[in-house]
């Protein structure tokens, strides 16, 4: 008996991580792309500032396939003390870790001191991070909940969030950071970070599309959130595939962010909008779940 609450409990996690199901054969290789993303969301990743794809506000690590994985970054080996991680508040200062979202000007001051090799990138889809620490009793990791930097938020216009208008603020500052979920940003930004990417660069518009506006990574959730994750095309529910849901520009201009030029597709349906989105690669997993769920057949 407990054998199989086992195995239900087996089939419970893999259906959480999206993994595939399992055919009996114990000799299959793991991808490069199961490798990395395996790496990041567990013990993360050191890298070196080549590593780091800059995609628009994002950051992101590349693999060997040039699939993306939008990743964070924090510093493993910090000096701090077990009791200041164990205790750790959206108001702690530079006792504690905090991690990175973006390019901010504080990755960007690290660099320029050359201390970036102290950074690892991870994609743990929790708050909870592997510290290193060092006091007088030992040298240890700590799972520590970490909170993310106030510049990344700001840069990314996160929930609103803006440093200087909420300054004064400081209530419901800490209250955006102390709420961040790194799940749900993983999950609400890679259909974006995907967008980012794969624009089109052959259009007849290109000469006067300008750029991505700073607010468009959160334009894009809230629009894709005011319209309940389904896409506007084949009708799919994408509440359980959230990174499979994109916010397409009609006319190509990227920086026209009316209403009437913005629509929300899922992944497929915007990979065969038009000749210019077919390149657009298509991770397997949200491939299948996209032509497993869909209500409507489109034919790809």
């Amino acid at each position: 008996m407990r054998t199989f609450r086992f195995l239900d409990e087996l089939e419970k996690l893999r259906i959480r991580i999206k993994a595939p199901e399992f055919d009996g054969r114990i000799d299959q290789p793991l991808s490069e792309f199961q490798i990395i993303e395996r790496e990041l969301r567990t013990k993360g990743k050191n890298v070196n500032p080549e590593d780091i794809q800059r995609v628009g506000p994002y950051l992101a690590y590349k693999d060997n396939n040039n699939e993306l994985h939008l990743a964070i970054l924090y510093i493993q080996n910090y000096n701090t003390t077990r009791e200041a991680l164990e205790n750790n508040k959206p108001t702690s200062g530079r006792e504690t870790p905090k991690f990175h979202l973006t390019w901010c000007k504080a990755i960007e001051g690290v660099y320029q001191r050359r201390r970036f090799e102290k950074y690892v990138l991870s994609q743990s889809e929790s708050n909870m991070f592997d510290v290193e620490v060092r006091d007088s009793r030992s040298e240890d990791f700590v799972n520590a909940r970490l909170y993310p930097c106030q510049f990344c938020l700001g840069q990314l216009k996160y929930r609103g969030f803006d440093y200087e208008s909420l300054k004064n603020n400081q209530e419901l500052r800490y209250k955006i950071v102390a709420e961040f979920n790194v799940k749900d940003f993983l999950a609400e930004n890679y259909g974006t970070l995907v967008t980012w990417k794969y624009l089109p660069t052959s259009h007849a518009n290109i000469q006067r599309r300008g750029q991505y506006t700073k607010n468009f990574p959160e334009l894009s959730r809230h629009l894709r959130e005011a319209v309940g994750w389904v896409c506007s095309r084949c009708r799919i529910n994408m509440n359980k595939m959230k990174e499979g849901l994109h916010t397409h520009h009609i006319n190509g201009v990227k920086s026209d962010n009316s209403y009437r030029n913005l629509q929300v597709l899922c992944a497929l349906c915007h990979k065969n909008v038009d000749e210019y989105h077919s390149h657009m690669t298509v991770r397997p997993e949200i491939k299948d779940y996209i032509r497993e769920h869909r209500p409507i057949d489109t034919g790809y």
